[in-house]
């Protein structure tokens, strides 16, 4: 009977441990902000994209993950200043990868490709490289299914 009522609380400990996902806190000024483990969810008509990852207080943090069709296509590691990011084919081979800045000011929102990024064939194969600079707009941004 004792080892029956310790599974039981342990059971019942673990469930009420569990993160809830996408949820919200206010800051100083009661406004709503995400906070902690984060899931998004879009479909258009039989394609699912998913992005999971993590907010403090309203600011994207850490890994972020997007799966197209169940399948990976975009690894995030955000950073303070800078996000390094990689994309993959279906077959999960490396697309592409670089770094982002996302740049904010009182009038807007500024992101863009910055630095060196590198461009694969499906069969992993380094294809070419490409340097973005901040004041400079990128001419070409790949998406591949």
């Amino acid at each position: 009977m004792k080892k029956i009522i310790i599974s039981f609380v342990i059971i019942a400990v673990n469930i009420s441990c569990k993160t809830k996902i996408n949820q919200y806190v206010k800051d100083e000024n009661n406004a709503r902000k995400r906070h902690g483990k984060w899931e998004e969810v879009y479909i258009d008509n039989k394609d699912t994209l998913i992005t999971k990852g993590k907010y403090r207080r309203g600011e994207k943090v850490g890994i972020w993950k997007t799966l197209y069709q169940n399948k990976l296509y975009e690894k995030n590691r955000v950073g303070k200043k800078l996000t390094r990011v990689k994309r993959y084919f279906p077959d999960g081979t490396l697309m592409e990868s670089g770094q982002t800045r996302l740049d904010i000011s009182p009038k807007n929102y500024h992101w863009y490709y910055i630095g060196e990024w590198k461009y694969y064939s499906r069969e992993g194969k380094l294809l070419y490289k490409k340097i973005y600079y901040k004041d400079q707009k990128a001419d070409s941004i790949s998406f591949a299914r």
